[in-house]
């Protein structure tokens, strides 16, 4: 009887221990699964802990819209300035006054107060004035519209507008262009050099308007201008057209 007892005994013990080893795998294997599962949310660790690169991240992209905005900024910025006006050299701004003095413009402050005839007029008669007319075909001259608003930016910093017939030039729609007759144009007034004088960023030409007709000469080479009818003034400021007034 003691014999098999203490057979039973360690029976039970073996069997208990199995049971012990059992459950503790079955065990470990839930952990890992609920491990598995966890749901972790965006941004954070899966203790909690709020991921620092977002910061980073958030930074980065707010950086990059405020460069994207800035290089929209300097691209109006840099189309805004383009239509403003050029330096004129000295012999520029004398071809500009005798061509206001020939379209017969009348005296301004500023050079948003010309009309689109008057720039139109103005531009023509400095295309004459300094020798850059295309070529006549069929004895026409086409200007392309396009041509004479850059020239009207450069010289009064003008904004491209709608362009209009002129006493010099008719415009053509179909082609874009105004189209003068090659033939002899009368200017209104004749303009000469009387005096340039400088005023810290400001330099004056003070001009004498003479009529178109009425000149004379002998045979010596001795010209005698009709009677003067005006004097202006055609101001630069920062070497810019900045206005033409009556001197």
């Amino acid at each position: 009887m003691g014999e098999k007892t203490r057979l039973t005994a360690m029976a039970a013990v073996f069997i208990a221990l199995s049971l012990f080893c059992w459950g503790t795998s079955v065990w470990s294997a839930g952990q890992s699964e609920g491990l598995a599962w966890q749901t972790v949310e965006p941004g954070y660790q899966t203790d909690g802990t709020a991921l620092q690169q977002d910061d980073s991240s958030a930074q980065s992209v707010e950086q990059t819209g405020e460069s994207q905005a800035n290089a929209v900024d300097t691209s109006v910025s840099s189309e805004q300035t383009s239509t403003a006006a050029q330096p004129l050299s000295e012999q520029q701004a004398l071809a500009l006054a005798r061509a206001l003095a020939a379209a017969g413009t009348p005296f301004f402050d500023d050079p948003s107060q010309l009309t689109v005839l008057q720039l139109e007029e103005a531009v023509i008669w400095y295309l004459m004035e300094t020798g850059r007319m295309p070529a006549a075909v069929d004895g026409q001259v086409l200007l392309p519209a396009a041509d004479v608003w850059e020239l009207a930016g450069e010289l009064f910093g003008a904004q491209p507008g709608e362009p209009e017939d002129c006493a010099l030039a008719v415009y053509d729609r179909e082609q874009d262009a105004f189209s003068l007759t090659a033939g002899v144009c009368i200017p209104a007034s004749d303009a000469l050099l009387e005096t340039a004088t400088e005023e810290e960023n400001r330099r004056l030409y003070r001009m004498q308007l003479y009529p178109p007709d009425g000149w004379e000469g002998d045979v010596l080479g001795n010209e005698y201008r009709p009677d003067m009818t005006a004097a202006a003034v055609l101001l630069l400021e920062d070497g810019r057209f900045a206005g033409w007034t009556g001197g």
